[in-house]
């Protein structure tokens, strides 16, 4: 249908009279305060009674016999034993990749001094001498 012919149909309809009073009774309406607060405190009470339902289903469901407890700590234990596997997987390939450090003594024409420290245990606190600057 074409948007003018649209329009004229609309124009044969009767027009819609309101009630006499209606735009007092509207006015009055909006002015009354208490209106208002009896709209804002509905809007109170809706939301605290909407909090209160929130609040109470979020306790129902975390109460069964402590089970969403016992889930979580049940996902923590996997995490924890994948972790370690990584972990060890892990320092495996670490010890595969780097092969024993030697270090270089010193030496003559005979013969060269190395130290393999792969084979040193407990060097602790031990740092090279290059480390050092004291003077003597």
């Amino acid at each position: 249908m074409e948007d003018h012919r649209l329009g004229n149909l609309l124009r044969e309809l009767p027009r819609e009279q309101a009630r006499p009073g209606f735009t007092a009774r509207v006015l009055h309406r909006l002015d009354a305060p208490e209106r208002r607060f009896r709209l804002g405190s509905t809007y109170a009470a809706a939301l605290a009674a909407l909090l209160l339902a929130a609040i109470s289903a979020g306790v129902l469901m975390s109460r069964p016999g402590g089970s969403r407890q016992a889930i979580e700590t049940t996902e923590a234990q996997q995490i924890l034993r994948e972790l370690r596997a990584e972990h060890e997987r892990l320092e495996q390939e670490f010890q595969r990749m780097s092969p024993p450090r030697r270090v270089y003594i010193g030496g003559n024409e005979d013969v060269d001094f190395m130290l393999d420290l792969g084979q040193v245990r407990g060097a602790g606190g031990a740092t090279p001498a290059a480390f050092h600057d004291d003077t003597y």
